[in-house]
């Protein structure tokens, strides 16, 4: 049995949930010009429609990357299977060992889903 979790995206980035810094200093500049009534208007409906589908695209890539650890765990359940074949006298005592850290990343991949699914829930929509 030979370690995966490289093979099965044991190192890929967290999607990113905090609101765009890059919004807040456009808001910044927009809030501080001079700018008649129904201007003002069309810059603010603007900027709240760019809000929304930038919580969609982080909303999305939260559940996209929590599918992804359900896959990979998955995977590594299938490996973890290879528990079964195990005897009382194994002779290969480094199974133990590999299959203990299939179960640690099986606990990441979990762990990882579960952050994704509670960054999604605390998004402002």
């Amino acid at each position: 049995m030979k370690q995966v979790s490289a093979e099965i995206g044991a190192d890929t980035q967290m999607p990113e949930t905090r609101p765009s810094r890059l919004l807040t200093r456009i808001r910044t500049v927009m809030g501080a010009l001079d700018l008649d009534c129904r201007c003002r208007g069309k810059v603010d409906a603007a900027l709240e429609r760019f809000e929304t589908l930038e919580t969609r695209r982080q909303l999305r890539g939260l559940i996209l990357d929590a599918r992804h650890q359900a896959e990979r765990i998955a995977a590594l359940l299938e490996l973890v299977g290879e528990l079964d074949t195990i005897t009382m006298d194994e002779p290969d005592l480094s199974v133990f060992t590999e299959i203990a850290l299939l179960f640690e990343d099986i606990s990441a991949a979990a762990a990882r889903g579960a952050e994704d699914m509670v960054r999604a829930g605390s998004l402002e929509r």
